[in-house]
């Protein structure tokens, strides 16, 4: 299971790490917190402020806020010696995941609009992760738990935890919540098999799977009620998909793109995400709403693009690899 889903089902944590010209009718503007070695971005808000995590070396990275006029704000939970975000709302609230100096335990934390961190966990967890905001404050998430297993949860506002399993899984993964409260992701049968999932605001269960699919991921959600995510076919090669808020289900993929993983989607339907040629290079891409896509390379890069948050605005956050060797953030504007 090599899925860049899957891989973080139990350690979501910070990732490791190819380009053709195209041609930019956008502007680019490229950013690192001080000391980054390496700077991966994780969302973006409505009002352009990004989110994510930068290493200053191969064990260390920290968590950063870039306001819309650019000025950086690093921090970290106390005592963690990896701090990554996965998600910002639009009243500037973060979410994500932090370990200590022990390494042994991922937690869950919220960083409120004026700097308060508080970090929690659901009971009996040994790995935390929060994945995203509804319109109320809740928190989706997910956790192991002592026997290895992964299960989803939402946060209320007040601090209670509810769990939530798929029934009859052997693995429920949430992956991103709307501001309506609905959530997708993903759960695994008892064949192991992986199947898209949509928890509604009500708390009713769907299951959803791209037809032919041998496995169907849910990645991220709208307001509206849109999903896009990947799925895997036989021969195991990554592909695009976008499923309506009425269930019919679009797969994509860019021109020439041998895999295809979609990571953001804005209140338009507007997709981001990356897709790989045969050539072993990396490109961004963005899917627009009348599904026709467009490549995305950063002009400096070198190596890779990789976009990864897009807002209501179309303002599009990412990361470049450039001829320094290092990684670094980017936002693109119309």
């Amino acid at each position: 299971m090599t899925h860049k889903s899957v891989a973080r089902l139990l350690v979501p944590g910070v990732a490791a790490l190819c380009i053709a010209s195209s041609t930019q009718a956008a502007t680019f503007a490229t950013f690192d917190p001080v000391g980054s070695i390496f700077t991966r971005p994780a969302g973006i808000n409505a009002s352009g402020v990004i989110t994510g995590f930068y290493a200053v070396d191969s064990k260390t990275a920290h968590a950063f806020v870039r306001a819309a006029d650019g000025a950086i704000t690093s921090f970290d939970p106390e005592g963690s010696v990896v701090t990554d975000p996965f998600a910002i709302d639009d009243n500037g609230r973060i979410c994500g995941e932090w370990t200590g100096r022990n390494r042994s335990h991922e937690h869950a934390f919220v960083r409120e609009s004026d700097g308060t961190i508080t970090v929690f966990d659901p009971p009996h967890a040994t790995q935390s992760w929060a994945v995203g905001f509804d319109a109320n404050g809740n928190i989706a998430g997910s956790f192991g738990d002592q026997i290895i297993k992964v299960r989803g949860f939402i946060r209320a506002s007040e601090g209670t935890i509810k769990v939530i399993d798929y029934p009859g899984s052997v693995l429920t993964k949430f992956n991103s919540i709307s501001k309506a409260g609905a959530v997708t992701g993903l759960y695994m049968d008892g064949n192991f098999m992986m199947h898209g999932l949509l928890r509604a605001p009500d708390g009713g269960l769907t299951t959803f799977d791209v037809p032919g699919a041998s496995g169907t991921v849910g990645e991220t959600i709208n307001s509206d009620g849109t999903i896009t995510g990947e799925y895997f076919d036989a021969n195991d090669v990554d592909h695009g998909f976008v499923r309506a808020a009425d269930g019919t289900i679009t797969a994509f993929d860019p021109r020439r793109s041998v895999e295809t993983d979609p990571y953001g989607i804005n209140r338009s339907a507007a997709i981001v995400g990356t897709y790989q040629t045969a050539n072993g290079v990396t490109h961004g891409f963005l899917r627009r709403t009348d599904g026709t896509i467009k490549g995305i390379d950063e002009p400096d890069a070198t190596s890779a693009t990789m976009a990864l948050g897009i807002n209501n605005g179309g303002m599009i956050t990412g990361s470049f690899t450039g001829a320094d060797g290092l990684t670094h953030g980017f936002v693109r504007t119309k």
